[in-house]
């Protein structure tokens, strides 16, 4: 059903863009002439005329605003981006501004036969000038509400951002000429005002028309309006009554490795129940599935979900993902979930679309995060050429002992690094030791380097490493042209903030208790913490060590 109203959505957009492109580039005529202005409107113009076109025409505008409505009904926030408010507000006051002009051309067209041509339109404007102060505000409110809504769905197309520089001199293009040529042809008619002949002969089919028919159509705007308001006002009520029902249907939690649990009423997408929590989430085009930006990999509570929308299997299959991967827009879980988002939420366009930026698959491993104590004094008292010095080797003797130790380099930043160990299948029963000889190792290697070090600049670096063990998405992720395999998840945000409390505690480990067990790693009864972490409801029992006590690791 989503799919069908999804190519709906996008026929009718193009059937009302490339009526509303002809009907400006028609006014863009009246540089030239009424009578060229004319003649474009009976001859490319004719098609939107005839009886077939107009159905399709109106059909289309209904079905659009139709949509709009039922979109306002959905929702259940406010929470939209800049783009999408002037989307949603533009859109609304398109019929309030449009009701007039319509009416006087195809009301007075239906019951009276009169022919809208431009010269009786252009005629009316100038004995209107309110009317002719809303049509012109009209034409830049229809055209902007276009122009972003073709921009959001061409921008996730290849060969788009080649086509912008010409994109953007018609966006500005149009509606310039239709001013001028409008403008063109208000001056050519202002002749006419005095010419009571010519004014008897354009107004002909109105003197003749039925004067109930008349009063009828005068008094159809403000009708109308009413109308309009009435419908919005009814969409609002029942949008709150659907969400008062979900609230008591019940509410669902969301797991989020940088939101800690989150809850949602079931009925709300999991996108809505992120943006409704203020996690920042990224999203493309908006919710419509015409992009995959929103993707995430779910991990617990995966079998309890209802499987993938015809829209959402459509966009999934153009990235090839597997089955843990989900939209986040097209989603609307019933029950707990653990999620991991495979996109960030300030990342470019172009990184989120690259194909291989960030696919993976869930694996067990072990990650240690690895951060040089000190680095910002350091660089108040060495020299900065110096400072880069100390740098290299310090990240020289680490890279050592991960190629000594089975460990991954999977990420640098700054003055630390991150580690993967269990990537190799023949490790990964072994994969916490391989960690736990790997960091052995580095304060070894970094014991010789603080010995040369002391000798040719008078300092010594110190460092904490922070080890934990879980399912993450392991996989070639990060910039396009420089990616890198790499995890993300819940578990590598724990060995991270790990490594971060070995300042706090004075320690130069932290492993967490469960992944030493996970391996029957031995450690002492006694050492065993509770370690309250950022972000995190649950609190995860851990041990701290200094370097002269590490737990044993077997020898291979």
């Amino acid at each position: 059903m989503k799919l069908i109203e999804s190519r709906l959505r996008l026929a009718t957009g193009i059937i009302l863009a490339l009526y509303l492109l002809q009907h400006l580039l028609n006014h863009a005529f009246g540089i030239v002439s009424i009578e060229a202005a004319e003649a474009y409107r009976k001859t490319i113009g004719a098609a939107f005329q005839s009886l077939p076109g107009l159905v399709l025409l109106y059909a289309s505008f209904l079905f659009h605003a139709t949509i709009a409505l039922r979109s306002i009904y959905r929702r259940s926030n406010w929470q939209l981006s800049s783009w999408q408010w002037m989307q949603l507000l533009l859109g609304l006051s398109i019929l309030p501004l449009l009701a007039g002009h319509a009416i006087s051309n195809r009301g007075y067209d239906l019951l009276g036969d009169v022919d809208p041509n431009y010269y009786y339109v252009v005629t009316s404007l100038l004995l209107k000038p309110v009317v002719l102060a809303k049509l012109a505000v009209l034409i830049l409110v229809v055209w902007i509400h276009m122009v972003i809504g073709l921009h959001f769905w061409l921008r996730i197309r290849k060969g788009y951002p080649r086509l912008v520089p010409y994109a953007y001199a018609l966006v500005v293009l149009v509606p310039a000429l239709a001013y001028v040529g409008l403008f063109s042809m208000l001056q050519q008619a202002s002749a006419w005002l005095d010419d009571e002949q010519r004014l008897d002969q354009i107004y002909a089919a109105n003197i003749a028309m039925n004067r109930r028919d008349v009063e009828f159509l005068q008094g159809l705007e403000a009708q109308a309006w009413i109308i309009m308001v009435l419908l919005l006002v009814l969409t609002l009520v029942a949008r709150q009554l659907r969400i008062w029902i979900q609230a008591r249907q019940g509410v669902y939690r969301i797991t989020h490795p940088d939101g800690g649990i989150t809850t949602a009423l079931h009925g709300v997408s999991l996108l809505e129940a992120l943006r409704n929590a203020r996690i920042p989430h990224a999203s493309v085009c908006g919710g419509r599935a015409r992009c995959t930006t929103c993707r995430v990999h779910v991990g617990n509570g995966l079998d309890r979900l209802h499987p993938p929308n015809g829209l959402e299997a459509r966009a999934l299959a153009r990235i090839s993902a597997d089955k843990a991967i989900r939209l986040a827009c097209q989603l609307y879980p019933r029950a707990d979930l653990a999620i991991t988002p495979l996109v960030q939420a300030n990342q470019s366009l172009a990184a989120s679309l690259h194909a291989g930026g960030v696919q993976g698959h869930e694996e067990y491993v072990v990650a240690m995060f690895v951060d040089m104590r000190g680095s910002t004094n350091l660089s108040e008292r060495v020299l900065a050429y110096d400072v880069v010095f100390i740098l290299n080797r310090f990240f020289t003797e680490l890279s050592n002992a991960l190629a000594a130790s089975h460990g991954h380099y999977a990420q640098f930043a700054g003055d630390g690094l991150m580690a993967l160990y269990g990537l190799e299948q023949n490790r990964k029963q072994r994969a916490c030791r391989d960690a736990l000889d790997g960091a052995r190792e580095m304060f070894r290697r970094i014991d010789a380097l603080n010995q040369q070090l002391q000798r040719e600049f008078g300092e010594t670096v110190q460092m904490g490493i922070g080890i934990h063990g879980g399912d993450a998405i392991v996989g070639t992720m990060g910039p396009p042209k420089t990616p890198l395999l790499t995890a993300v998840g819940d578990t590598i945000n724990i060995a991270a903030r790990l490594e971060a409390q070995t300042k706090t505690l004075d320690c130069d480990l932290i492993v967490s208790v469960a992944t030493l067990q996970a391996e029957g790693v031995a450690y002492a009864e006694d050492r065993p913490r509770q370690l309250e972490l950022r972000g995190r409801d649950n609190r995860v029992q851990v041990c701290t060590f200094t370097r002269d006590q590490f737990p044993g690791a077997d020898a291979d």
